[in-house]
């Protein structure tokens, strides 16, 4: 059996997205364990990802016991895809106050993120701050690419895509 990937999903219009990477790992015969912000749930339902991943989802903490503490011992790898200047933030500062978050400050596995915003909120000094520190910590960032954002605006804010993300997943896994 291939490692367990757990797919982290903040609330970001790109949560789409996330779909087709749950998808093509699961093909790719990874056991994809799906968790969600609850502003995630906002704009892809907990039901798409378990269709995709054959799971359950989880967005809320204390809906199974310390959830958060089995998903940080069953992942090889958490992916936080997209990456909402908001989930930066908190766990840039340590704050863990939701399964996304928690389960990301007790993860000794790889993680990675792949921000996803407007282009001037990914150029905001507190942003490129809260990036540093985590890139300092050890987190791998992907992305974002430049690009027109669902807004409308132009420039650097959109989400990687996603066949580099899932290549940055699998090479992590080949380089153990």
């Amino acid at each position: 059996m291939k490692n367990e990937i757990v797919i982290a999903v903040s609330g970001g219009v790109a949560a789409y997205k996330a779909c087709e990477l749950v998808r093509n790992l699961v093909k790719s015969g990874y056991p994809v364990q799906v968790i969600m912000t609850r502003n995630a749930e906002k704009f892809v339902g907990k039901i798409t990802f378990e269709a995709l991943s054959g799971r359950p989802v989880y967005s809320d903490e204390f809906e199974n016991g310390m959830l958060h503490i089995d998903l940080k011992n069953r992942a090889k790898l958490l992916a936080i895809v997209p990456a909402t200047a908001n989930i930066i933030g908190k766990i840039a500062c340590g704050i863990a106050d939701d399964l996304v978050s928690t389960t990301a400050m007790a993860c000794s596995s790889p993680v990675i993120m792949a921000p996803a915003m407007n282009p001037d909120m990914y150029n905001s000094p507190a942003l490129q701050r809260n990036l540093s520190v985590l890139k300092n910590d050890g987190i791998i960032i992907v992305g974002p690419d430049e690009g027109m954002v669902v807004c409308g605006d132009q420039g650097m804010g959109k989400l990687a895509d996603i066949s580099l993300i899932q290549e940055t997943i699998e090479n992590i896994f080949n380089s153990k």
